[in-house]
């Protein structure tokens, strides 16, 4: 890790953090086995500026669904780049790519473009207040940086205390708090914005079908905030996968294969309320991630990428589940098959802890890039996945002996 650690030093003179996203941000704890930098990728590999390689499984915190330099998807781009990047009207590929997302997303009768899944997000928010005339808005789970998704932190972190008074906060999963928040400011609330599904253990969609029942009883819109689900659950995301027929909706990470792009959809009367204010920005219709999407959708529909990422992430739970039964860890492969995870379940949650730690330390230098779930792509094939699982054997079983040898005391860390 020379050169990463030399460049780190420099960097951090001219970028705070070193990196444009928190996520990225090194950890202490992997010093000297995680990069801080990598300088490419193909398919389902990385190799960081020391040259060292890696079988990704964070892929780029879930935008890289395909793969890594996607033949398929970046030819696109070169044709599309020859045309131009940006013009000064609309291009007639930002129709194209929209009759795609109308066609296999549940709820979408009509959609605009935006760059990231805190843009789509806050657009969300914007229409339901201006359709409804209402404030206040509930929130349940993470939904980016803007304001409206940080009063909980407020003032510290730089958004006025007085939103506090215009967020509510359900924590995610708990259907009695929620009836209870949508009861109390029924008449003053526009939507309630959440995530579908929080790639933990539960994945029945009990939480968002509740939310999904109590909008409807209470004349308040659901708003979806399927960043990381969409085209990744499924192709039409996670109101495909469990069912739930949301007002409005947010798409990013997987819509194009790690190009710059996302969207917002919904149904025809809340998305026409948009011909009675100005929401816009300038790069919103960049035709380059545009074409990636037309190509990256494409590729989903033509060769049923989902059922290989469902195959792929089932083969590597299965192995997940197979090293901790041989290694006697009290441990079992959780959560949806495309961004699944080894749930340690001792009944001591700080061996738990520390053991996952140790775990993903020897992970990295193993030479798989470790994330707290993991992704799969459509480049991981059988091969990848065994690799993967031989390396966490033996990362798993250097981890059980680091543990009972250090013991130190590790303060969590995630991402």
């Amino acid at each position: 890790m020379k050169n990463s650690n030399l460049h780190y030093q420099k960097t951090v003179t001219r970028i705070p953090w070193g990196t444009q996203t928190n996520a990225k941000r090194p950890i202490p704890f992997f010093e000297n086995v995680m990069p801080k930098f990598i300088e490419r990728g193909k398919g389902c590999r990385l190799w960081d500026i020391d040259g060292n390689e890696f079988i990704d499984f964070r892929l780029s915190l879930g935008p890289v669904t395909l793969g890594y330099c996607y033949d398929e998807v970046d030819d696109a781009v070169r044709k599309q780049m020859e045309k131009g990047v940006l013009f000064s009207m609309a291009s007639p590929i930002e129709y194209k790519l929209a009759e795609l997302i109308c066609d296999v997303v549940p709820n979408a009768d009509m959609c605009r473009f935006m760059k990231t899944g805190e843009d789509v997000n806050s657009c969300n928010i914007r229409i339901a207040r201006a359709y409804t005339g209402r404030d206040m808005i509930l929130m349940s789970g993470y939904h980016g940086y803007p304001d409206w998704f940080a009063t909980e932190d407020s003032p510290k972190n730089g958004v006025p205390e007085f939103m506090k008074e215009y967020v509510k906060i359900i924590p995610w999963g708990d259907c009695e708090a929620a009836e209870k928040l949508i009861k109390k400011y029924n008449e003053r609330i526009a939507c309630v914005i959440s995530i579908p599904y929080d790639f933990n253990e539960d994945t029945s969609g009990t939480y968002i079908h509740h939310l999904r029942k109590l909008t409807k009883e209470y004349g308040i819109m659901l708003v979806l905030d399927e960043i990381l689900t969409g085209f990744r659950l499924a192709l039409g995301g996670a109101q495909e996968y469990f069912k739930v027929d949301a007002d409005l909706a947010g798409y990013a990470k997987a819509l194009a294969n790690g190009y710059p792009l996302s969207t917002y959809v919904g149904k025809r009367e809340y998305m026409e309320h948009l011909y009675k204010f100005k929401m816009t920005t300038t790069y919103a219709g960049e035709t380059l991630s545009i074409a990636a999407a037309i190509a990256t959708l494409n590729i989903m529909k033509r060769e049923n990428v989902h059922k290989h990422i469902w195959n792929m992430g089932e083969r590597l739970m299965n192995g997940l589940q197979e090293i901790a039964g041989d290694l006697s860890i009290e441990a079992h492969a959780a959560g949806l098959p495309p961004a699944s995870f080894l749930k340690i379940d001792t009944p001591d949650q700080k061996y738990n802890e520390r053991l996952e730690y140790f775990w993903h330390r020897e992970l990295y230098r193993e030479g798989v890039f470790a994330n707290q779930r993991w992704f799969i792509s459509y480049s991981h094939k059988e091969k990848d996945i065994d690799e993967a699982l031989e390396k966490a054997s033996a990362a798993l079983r250097r981890a059980v002996e680091a543990e009972q040898k250090e013991r130190s005391n590790i303060q969590p860390f995630w991402w």
